[in-house]
């Protein structure tokens, strides 16, 4: 397999979406286990941590829309499942990454 990926020929890109959210990192796993253990496809990576204000959460996608399915798909029926109010996160960036390297 080869661990470089190269995306500038490619339509779709990679990106990094690196969000803070205003709930502990007990609440942050739980949604994780809402999500549930069904692959999420598109998914590279998933990280959180504690972050001055509640938790960080880290993720690389394979593509925007890989992105934007899983959220109306998966992350909006978990936190209602969960009684939790999906508002906006408290701050929102993202990331094109045009070279990848896979370990």
């Amino acid at each position: 397999m080869n661990r470089v990926t190269h995306y500038r020929k490619k339509k779709a890109m990679t990106i990094a979406i690196l969000m803070e959210f205003d709930v502990d990192l007990d609440t942050h796993i739980k949604i994780g286990e809402a999500v549930g253990d069904e692959p999420i496809k598109g998914l590279i990576l998933h990280a959180g941590g504690p972050s001055e204000h509640g938790v960080h959460s880290l993720d690389v996608w394979e593509t925007k829309e890989d992105s934007e399915r899983f959220f109306a798909e998966r992350m909006v029926p978990a936190l209602k499942q969960l009684g939790i109010e999906g508002g906006p996160p408290l701050s929102y960036q993202e990331f094109e990454l045009p070279y990848v390297l896979r370990g």
